[in-house]
């Protein structure tokens, strides 16, 4: 159940920051490199690199890195007109993670962060961690276990389960409600109530921890 309210926590900011491009493109940044908000803010559109389909970017903060970064947001930053997308200080970068925080949990950058790091270690079937990684073990690592590589959260089966979870944890059955409040399509939202249950609502109703073990 932990780990599955973790995933719920991580998509709801991938999610809700999509209303707008700027703090979408913040929010993709520490979920796809893990970037510190010094990071962000230190960050130019120089920094990003393209190698045909493969894309990466050089981040400063504590130390100079280079991270693999997923297609989707190395476009949104592109896009951005200024050389600086990011002109915003540490606090101005954690008040943008906390509005699209879950409702019952408020998270900053460093924790947002903290939090993908404890999902993508989850997520491989050996024991390692995911920041000891250099290079090519790390631009492979993600393309297999990092939904923002692979689109996954963003897609319509991972919509559907992300609105269903959203419906239960929020108690909101008004699929109007959760499409104002989410930016995902009415109808969309309407059609998915009406076609299953949320694995929360299954855990509950079951009052079982082992249901979804």
């Amino acid at each position: 159940m932990e780990m599955l309210r973790l995933e719920f926590d991580l998509q709801h900011h991938l999610v809700l920051s999509r209303k707008n491009p700027s703090d979408h493109a913040i929010i993709r940044l520490i979920l796809s490199t893990l970037a510190t908000a010094e990071e962000i803010a230190n960050l130019s559109k120089g920094d990003l690199k393209s190698h045909g389909r493969r894309y990466s970017v050089q981040l400063f903060g504590e130390k100079r890195r280079v991270s693999p970064l997923d297609e989707e947001t190395f476009r949104i930053i592109s896009a951005i007109q200024e050389e600086k997308p990011f002109k915003l200080s540490e606090k101005d970068i954690d008040e943008i993670v906390s509005k699209y925080s879950p409702k019952d949990k408020k998270y900053t950058a460093k924790s947002l962060r903290k939090a993908m790091i404890t999902f993508l270690n989850d997520s491989a079937l050996f024991e390692f961690r995911v920041e000891s990684l250099k290079s090519k073990e790390l631009e492979d690592f993600m393309n297999d276990f990092n939904p923002l590589f692979s689109g996954i959260w963003l897609e319509e089966e991972g919509l559907r389960d992300f609105v269903l979870n959203y419906s239960e944890l929020n108690r909101i059955s008004d699929p109007k409600v959760i499409a104002e409040e989410t930016g995902i399509e009415e109808s969309f939202v309407a059609s998915t109530l009406g076609s299953g249950k949320s694995i929360f609502f299954l855990a509950r109703k079951y009052n079982s921890e082992k249901f979804i073990s």
